[in-house]
Order: C-alpha cells, then structure tokens, then sequence
C-alpha cells in the first residue's frame, strides 16, 4: 500500500539539497498526481502552521496551577485557557481540533467540557477536590507530590492505587518500570536489542 510522504519530511529532504560549503543553491524535485500539486505547493510556499499541543499535556499543567493557586475554581481554569496559544490556534483552526464553528455559545460549551473533562481526570487521580459549591478547585496531597517532583498525575495515582505496606521489592521496581514518564523515551539504535538481552537475564 502506497502512502504519501509526511510534508515536515519533505520539506526536511528538500532542506538537505545542494552540497554544504561547495553551493550556494540547491535544487528538489517533487513529483506528484496533478490533483495533489496545489496541495504541496501550499505548503512549499507558504509557511507552515504550527498547532498546540497543550491538550495532551493539559491536565498536568491545571494541576501545577491549581497547587500553585493560579486556578482556584473552574472559572479561573477557563479564563487560564482563554490566554495560551491552544485557544489562539483554536481560533484559527477549529476543526483541527474537532470544533464545529466559532460561535461563541459552542467555544463556550467547547471549553467547559475540555475543563471539567481535566478536571475529572484530576479528581480520579486523587490530586485535586471540587468543593461542594461544585466550582472552586481543592489541591490534594498527591497534587502537591505531582506537582513539586514534576510527576503527571497518572503516575501518582498508579502509586496510591498499587503501593502497600505488603508491596515486595520486585513489585516496586515494576511499578518504577511502568510510570508514565517513561512513555515517550526515546530508544536509540539497537538499544532495544540489548534491553531485551538483559531482560531476559535480569528478570523482574
């Protein structure tokens, strides 16, 4: 099956064209089905968006905030969204982030479900209480521990969840091993074959 080339690949080959220190020019060529040139000669001549990211990382950054004191009710988490660039680019480009229009009724529903989704999220990792007013935001002790060791709060919560007086040795060290943090580590070039090597020797 034939797919298309990513286009931050291609404009990273056409970046690599012409010898260092020997041209001053470089030439790429770039053959295409005639339905697509217009596609890539957007995106070739004209500069490229860049997207937000905030939400894969969001809940984390409410809590740092809601432990700091930044954000005290789910207001103040609205009004926090309403200054980063996830709410300029939202702007811009809604349906990249699966926003039907930009009517403000349905911003407005649109954040308040990313808030409370977060928020929800925080709660069942035991980091953050709503308040029986059901707005103003609580910190918890495990919030204070995610957020002063930089931990996410999938991680606390595993550890409140699994740890116990009874917990073995071996079982910690596969806690350790399984944490979130680990999840985007990169693995550089047959590092995997020697992790699989001592796995096999060093069994948990």
């Amino acid at each position: 099956r034939y797919v298309d080339f990513p286009i931050t690949d291609v404009l990273q080959m056409m970046g690599r064209a012409g010898r260092p220190q020997y041209d001053d020019q470089g030439t790429a060529c770039i053959y295409v089905h005639d339905i697509k040139k217009h596609f890539y000669k957007k995106f070739l001549y004209e500069p490229f968006p860049v997207e937000s990211n905030l939400l894969g990382v969001l809940t984390d950054h409410f809590n740092a905030e809601i432990v700091a004191g930044t954000v005290k009710t789910k207001q103040d988490a609205m009004d926090y969204l309403t200054w980063t660039y996830f709410f300029r680019r939202l702007l811009k480009n809604p349906a990249y982030y699966h926003l039907e229009d930009l009517e403000d009724d349905n911003i407005n529903t649109f954040l308040s479900g990313i808030v409370s989704g977060k928020i929800n999220e925080l709660e069942k990792s035991y980091c953050v209480a709503v308040d029986l007013d059901g707005a103003t935001l609580l910190p918890q002790i495990l919030g204070y521990i995610a957020s002063y060791y930089y931990l996410s709060h999938k991680t606390v919560k595993m550890f409140a969840d699994t740890l116990n007086p009874a917990t073995s040795f071996n079982d910690i060290l596969q806690l350790l091993c399984d944490v979130t943090e680990y999840d985007e580590m990169p693995v550089r070039h047959n590092e995997d074959k020697i992790n699989e090597e001592m796995s096999s020797s060093l069994p948990i």
